[in-house]
């Protein structure tokens, strides 16, 4: 089975609720570090460096890509080679009858998808929040870019996954809201802002 780069992407497309999903597991996982990283250097009286607080989001951005990259594989791997031993066996063949065929292949190639699909939109979803921790040198203003880009984020992925799923867009997108106010809060508070 040959697999050109166009199919690939177009495959990728097809999968946008996962990469909708993958995205904001990235979001609310940089903003949940990057908000807690800086409180406790902040109420600890320490000078914040906003480099820092982005390197401590973003690692955290890449662990949740690579888990759930990882996961996704592991989890359709299992998932699939149970579709194809429960295929043989309605067929009557052998174990592993069908390793190697068009069938396997395909297979695979569903796998490879939901990995890349998985991983990448976490990375990205952590990436691009991250981005002002780079680029300005007061926390605070660090801080407050990355809270407006998380929640426009937010509220984007909130009206696509509304439309999507042929539900209110509105309703949708306060869901995913309130989890990230939800994040603010307990980081907030678990980085010493409580007073």
């Amino acid at each position: 089975m040959k697999v050109t780069l166009k199919q690939i992407i177009k495959d990728y497309i097809e999968l946008s609720r996962y990469v909708a999903l993958g995205s904001l597991d990235g979001i609310l996982t940089v903003l949940s570090i990057s908000l807690t990283a800086a409180v406790v250097g902040i109420t600890g009286g320490a000078t914040v460096n906003p480099l820092t607080v982005g390197l401590t989001g973003l690692s955290g951005g890449i662990a949740i890509a690579l888990s759930n990259g990882f996961g996704s594989y592991v989890g359709e791997q299992a998932e699939e080679g149970k579709t194809i031993r429960e295929l043989e066996n309605n067929m009557l063949l052998e174990e592993r009858s069908l390793d190697d065929t068009l069938i396997h292949q395909q297979a695979k190639y569903r796998v490879f998808m939901s990995m890349l699909t998985h991983g990448s939109a976490s990375f990205m979803g952590s990436f691009i929040p991250s981005i002002p921790f780079f680029i300005f040198s007061d926390i605070y203003t660090a801080l407050t870019a990355t809270l407006i880009v998380c929640f426009s984020m937010m509220i984007i992925l909130g009206c696509y996954l509304g439309r999507i799923s042929k539900e209110s867009m509105t309703k949708t997108t306060l869901k995913i809201i309130s989890v990230g106010v939800l994040i603010v809060i307990i980081s907030y508070l678990m980085g010493g802002g409580h007073g």
